[in-house]
């Protein structure tokens, strides 16, 4: 678990730089920000993710340094294909508020790939669009016919916390079948 903690804290982290860099608009350092993303990323992932290299960037009068995500929540599973995986609940992109006063927006799926940690899947909430109220998930996996958020594996550990969610969607009730 800390390993993967570890791994998804550095992921999060150069995430919220690439976001910075490419305020800063410097086409060369955004790029390779990006590609060191990507790395951290199993291939089929790579537009998953929502941020892409770029051949020009557009100059912001006042660049916004991003913060990186919160983690609420990482979870560890045993599956038969991708061995240990886990999934990291996260905040939206750059949090403004205090992590008590923020939501979860994303899980990423982790697992080893080749011995190293990769973001193998991602899920979102996903909302009834006429009143926003949060219904579920819905993925974006390396493998989906291998692993979808409904066949994570055999449900090992929680670690972290779950901070109070104004939407009434909560982890715990979300998980509390696993």
């Amino acid at each position: 678990m800390k390993k993967a903690k570890e791994f998804i804290l550095k992921f999060l982290d150069k995430e919220a730089e690439c976001w910075t860099n490419l305020e800063l608009a410097d086409l060369n350092v955004f790029n390779n920000s990006v590609k060191e993303l990507y790395e951290m990323a199993t291939d089929d992932m790579d537009e998953s993710l929502g941020i892409l290299q770029r051949e020009k960037l557009d100059e912001e009068d006042d660049p916004i340094i991003y913060k990186p995500r919160h983690l609420f929540k990482l979870t560890a599973y045993k599956n038969k294909i991708y061995g240990n995986t886990w999934v990291a609940y996260v905040s939206i992109i750059n949090p403004r508020r205090e992590i008590n006063k923020s939501v979860f927006l994303e899980g990423f799926i982790i697992s080893e790939i080749g011995n190293e940690l990769k973001i193998i899947g991602k899920m979102i909430i996903n909302t009834n669009r006429s009143n926003m109220t949060v219904t579920g998930w819905k993925a974006s996996v390396y493998n989906p016919s291998d692993l979808d958020i409904n066949k994570l594996g055999e449900f090992i550990s929680s670690g972290y916390f779950e901070p109070s969610n104004r939407d009434n969607f909560s982890l715990q009730e979300y998980l509390k079948d696993k």
